[in-house]
């Protein structure tokens, strides 16, 4: 009986931790953008798509830590509209308004070029919540 318990309680415990695994998408408004990039995490990694009626921009990326930056998600980016440009996206991590990306861009994949910094908004979703932002321009050329 004591083994049944046992076994039980393990099997518990794995779909628990199972169940934690489970992505988790949110949506950040680059402040001063029209961008909206819907990221969805699982496990350290994550991929992320752009408004189409915006860049349409589109990728994947890790939580991490950047140098002079702090925890991060960091992406690497890519967009049909650009072909050979890719862009690299530091976020701020956890995602919360108010937090802080860096976008960079290279054509060689030997020097990268600060194009844009500013602030996100979690934009309104139902991961999200309620939330403000209101878009302006593009961060990216067309």
């Amino acid at each position: 009986m004591r083994k049944i318990h046992l076994l039980g309680v393990a099997l518990l415990a794995a779909s628990t931790a199972a169940a934690s695994a489970r992505p988790i998408t949110k949506a950040i408004r680059l402040d001063g953008y029209c961008n909206v990039y819907s990221i969805t995490m699982s496990r350290g990694t994550a991929w992320v798509q752009d408004t189409p009626t915006c860049s349409g921009n589109y990728g994947g990326g890790v939580v991490g830590s950047a140098k002079g930056f702090g925890k991060s998600l960091d992406l690497a980016l890519q967009s049909a509209s650009n072909p050979g440009v890719q862009l690299f996206l530091v976020v701020s991590y956890p995602l919360v308004t108010g937090g802080t990306f860096k976008l960079y861009q290279t054509t060689d994949g030997n020097s990268f070029v600060d194009e844009v910094d500013g602030t996100y908004t979690l934009d309104a979703s139902p991961e999200n919540g309620p939330a403000g932002g209101k878009p302006v321009t593009s961060a990216f050329r067309h």
